[in-house]
């Protein structure tokens, strides 16, 4: 078979090669979206489990002002009430009284001391990595736009190749293109190679060297011997 035979394949095979590129790139364009989404759901988890948190601390925190408050108030009364009181036992009564209020104030603002140190921990993280987050958050979002008008273009392209490919393929030999397909289910889409430097392109073996001269003599192609792809000689 001589080299201009073989053109209307090798347009074929070229086309066939730009079409698993893109198919491939459809396929990784969906992994990387999967990832980006999966890492924009654990930032934007992270974000609100922050802010979160210092919501409720902040309302903890006002309930706790909130109970000291009255404490204190009840404290106050009670102390007045002792001024008042004239039996022993009363007295005793509201002593008992007072040391309550006195113990749950202490308590209370012990845990009001421990709360506004977590809280201002919590404070300083999140001013230190909500502006990452978010930068982050955006820069995902961009490659998402990104990905998704990269796979618009991808498929519109691939549409047009593959009406392409049956324009093309209608101008290869049925004999031609029978061996093709066959040996593209062993190949994939590198069916037709040259030959460099007398090594097949396909397998990397040498050819034999009467089959060399043949391919530059002639300008034919041919098949090779040790991997069975069509073989041509280029200049």
């Amino acid at each position: 078979m001589r080299k201009e035979d073989i053109k209307p394949l090798l347009d074929l095979q070229e086309i066939d090669e730009e079409i698993d590129r893109l198919e491939r790139r459809l396929k990784n364009i969906e992994r990387e979206r999967k990832d980006f989404e999966e890492e924009l759901s654990m930032l934007r988890q992270e974000l609100e489990e922050l802010r979160t948190k210092k919501e409720y601390l902040l309302s903890k925190r006002k309930e706790l002002r909130e109970e000291i408050e009255r404490e204190e108030e009840m404290l106050e009364r009670t102390e007045k009430k002792m001024t008042m009181v004239k039996k022993d036992i009363e007295y005793k009564t509201l002593l008992r009284e007072k040391s309550k209020h006195e113990d749950n104030i202490l308590k209370k603002s012990y845990e009001l001391d421990e709360l506004e140190e977590e809280l201002k921990e919590l404070e300083d993280k999140i001013k230190e990595e909500e502006p990452k987050i978010e930068k982050r958050i955006k820069e995902i979002e961009e490659e998402l736009n990104d990905l998704d008008l990269e796979e618009k273009t991808a498929i519109r392209k691939l549409e047009n190749l593959k009406k392409e490919r049956e324009i093309r393929e209608s101008k290869v030999e049925e004999g031609i293109l029978k061996f093709y397909e066959e040996a593209k289910k062993r190949f994939g889409n590198k069916v037709v190679v040259c030959i460099e430097e007398g090594v097949c392109e396909g397998c990397g073996i040498k050819v034999p060297d009467v089959l060399f001269s043949k391919l530059i003599k002639e300008d034919s192609v041919e098949i090779c011997p040790s991997c069975g792809r069509y073989i041509y000689y280029r200049l």
